[in-house]
């Protein structure tokens, strides 16, 4: 029986004043935990185990919230712990008891989605990146890296110390539980002082020279452990409005000898700006004064260069547009923003 397990029993210490990290919406609509689990070949799971607290269970209505968002998958099963944990392999001892798990199973952080092939027979594993394929991870101090030889066997995991070019992703793969548990427990009856991460629950049982962990290598990955880095999600993914004549196009109105009807000059800057925009996760959506009539044409000019908006709105009046949104911790302030450039002039130094 393969078990995967995320543990949620955390304090989410850095992300104050929030509802639990993992619970946060992304941009995109989805929970965290949802984007979390998309990444991964789930198919080849018989149980997936989504631990958490029972403070957060009264607070924020986690198990429901959770209960209704995997309402479609049967596999789904919450574990709530009666208190908060003092480690992620503490979460992963105490659900593996509880939930009374047996055989291989996989522990998966909550706050990152990693894209990955498990094979369906599992076998001891770290889900892996090379820091020299894709050099623009963000937080690299607060990452643990693998040592890892020719033969892709990883010799050692260390925690916060740039010790390779390879990181570990936060998934864990365990070819039987009494491996991890029999482990945790030794190290726990040594009182090590600070945190137990699972990383040195794995590094303990790779100096047994009993057992060898290989190296599977990500295919993709984004990373949302601390809260700048989920406010960079959110800048990536905001919604902006664009206006057509004087920031897309050369401006003109419905008369005169260039207009509405045979105007198709562009600002090439100002599309390729939005495109890039749109490409990184924006929605963009069309405001204009031009009426219903000019959708068609209009449309065929930007899918011309790329862009297809989320929406046109067609007809708006030709004054001030005010974008009016509130604002809280989920959802900093200044969670609505306005930027006005002068005619026909270029977009992308006004960006931020």
């Amino acid at each position: 029986m393969n078990t995967l397990i995320i543990p949620c029993a955390g304090k989410s210490n850095r992300f104050p004043n929030m509802k639990p990290k993992w619970m946060l919406t992304h941009p995109d609509g989805e929970l965290m935990i949802e984007k979390a689990l998309s990444g991964l070949n789930i198919n080849i799971f018989d149980r997936i185990i989504i631990t958490i607290v029972k403070p957060h269970d009264e607070q924020y209505e986690a198990g429901l919230i959770l209960s209704q968002v995997f309402k479609n998958n049967s596999k789904i099963e919450i574990c709530v712990l009666d208190d908060f944990t003092k480690s992620a392999s503490e979460t992963v001892y105490l659900t593996l008891e509880k939930m009374n798990v047996e055989g291989a199973f996989v522990v998966k952080d909550s706050d990152n989605k990693v894209v990955v092939d498990i094979p369906t027979s599992i076998s001891n594993s770290i889900t892996s990146y090379d820091l020299h394929k894709h050099p623009n991870i963000s937080n690299i101090p607060g990452k643990s890296f693998l040592i890892v030889n020719e033969q892709n066997i990883i010799e050692d995991i260390i925690e916060k110390q740039v010790v390779s070019n390879v990181i570990c992703l936060g998934v864990y793969a365990f070819e039987d539980v009494n491996l991890f548990k029999n482990a945790y427990l030794e190290l726990k009856d040594k009182k090590l002082t600070g945190e137990m991460f699972i990383s040195h629950v794995i590094s303990y049982i790779l100096k047994s020279k009993e057992h060898i962990f290989l190296s599977i290598e990500a295919d993709d990955y984004e990373d949302w452990g601390t809260l700048e880095e989920w406010k960079q999600v959110q800048k990536r993914y905001r919604t902006y409005f664009v206006d057509v004549d004087g920031v897309l196009m050369k401006n003109c109105g419905k008369y005169g000898s260039i207009n509405w009807s045979n105007n198709s000059t562009t600002i090439p800057g100002n599309m390729q700006t939005i495109k890039k925009l749109q490409d990184d996760g924006a929605q963009i959506v069309i405001t204009t004064s031009r009426p219903e009539e000019y959708r068609r044409d209009l449309e065929n000019i930007l899918n011309k260069n790329g862009i297809k908006p989320y929406a046109m709105l067609m007809g708006m009046n030709h004054s001030a547009r005010v974008v009016i949104n509130d604002f809280a911790p989920t959802n900093p302030y200044p969670s609505g923003m306005a930027i006005t450039l002068p005619r026909n002039s270029l977009l992308d130094e006004y960006i931020v």
